[in-house]
């Protein structure tokens, strides 16, 4: 319905008359389907007529920018602009990270089947793109290497595109002697079909079907293994069951200096939603709890800890 050409229409004459939007953001709507129509992330929105409201009237031309009406931007950060009314916390101030040179992995990885079907899961990249905003309006510099996200980035974040688990694990160790802080937020797949078709698999004559599969690289482990000129290396850990135990493990295993569990069971958490809740657990023994909150909200909560490790 958003982008019928009639919708279309209309919405670019509300913005010849001066209407301001923030447009919805592609996902799963309410009728099962995928597409652009998804409310944007409430803070979002706040932000932007928050914004709004704050800037002087136009001087010449239109309708005087305070009268200003908000409707709803494909940008999973608002319509093009830096959000830089929204600033992190005190215990942040503002430019805590400058110097930082901060590679991000956000998304999912999709792990071909044959030129049509793979194996993938439901990130959205909406909590990784959130910290890279974060750790922008903190002062750092940010490269993402995104896998498949149903938002999209931040803006003034420099992205590369990595599709598979293989593909992203060499664009991150090609960038790593660069950076000074690695966050693995994306969701990378553990297996993936271990050979990949070249043509399309038929399903005539077969009423099941075998997949060999096989071990994708582990991203997290090797940056940790190569890590070098005090490099810090934050992981995150999806889980359904003993979130912490299997947290704590990952952390001790791949040598982490900090690691973001959540239970995706929980209501307002995991993947495509503007919440989360979570527990960091740092290498010295720190475990925080934090309560449901928008992800933008945490992902400054998250950098709080790192900028205490880097102090350390």
């Amino acid at each position: 319905m958003w982008e019928n050409p009639a919708t279309q229409r209309n919405i670019e004459q509300l913005k010849k008359d001066g209407v301001k939007f923030v447009e919805p953001v592609a996902g799963e709507l309410a009728c099962k389907t995928v597409g652009t129509g998804k409310l944007e992330d409430v803070e979002n929105i706040v932000a932007q007529a928050l914004r709004l409201l704050s800037e002087p009237p136009a001087l010449a031309g239109g309708l005087p920018k305070k009268k200003a009406r908000v409707g709803a931007d494909t940008s999973l950060f608002g319509s093009g602009e830096k959000r830089a009314d929204l600033q992190p916390p005190a215990t942040a101030g503002g430019s805590d990270m400058a110097g930082e040179q901060i590679l991000i992995t956000v998304g999912g990885t999709r792990e071909a089947i044959d030129p049509v079907r793979f194996i993938s899961n439901h990130s959205s990249g909406r909590m990784g793109f959130a910290v890279a905003e974060a750790a922008a309006a903190r002062g750092a510099s940010v490269m993402v290497v995104a896998g498949v996200t149903t938002v999209d980035p931040p803006e003034n974040i420099k992205v590369i595109r990595a599709v598979s688990a293989e593909e992203m694990h060499a664009v991150v160790m090609k960038e790593l002697p660069k950076a000074t802080v690695f966050i693995g937020a994306a969701a990378v797949a553990d297996y993936a079909p271990a050979s990949a078709a070249d043509n399309k698999i038929k399903k005539e004559g077969q009423e099941t079907m075998s997949l060999e599969l096989k071990k994708t690289p582990d991203i997290l482990s090797d940056v940790s293994k190569n890590r070098s000129n005090g490099l810090l290396v934050v992981g995150f850990a999806a889980e359904t069951n003993d979130v912490v135990g299997y947290a704590k493990s990952k952390l001790e295993k791949k040598n982490l200096d900090l690691v973001v569990a959540n239970d995706i069971t929980k209501a307002g958490a995991g993947f495509n939603t503007d919440t989360n809740i979570a527990t960091i657990l740092t290498a010295t023994g720190d475990s925080i709890e934090l309560p449901l909150m928008t992800k933008r909200k945490m992902a400054d909560r998250i950098l709080d800890e790192v900028v205490k490790l880097r102090t350390k």
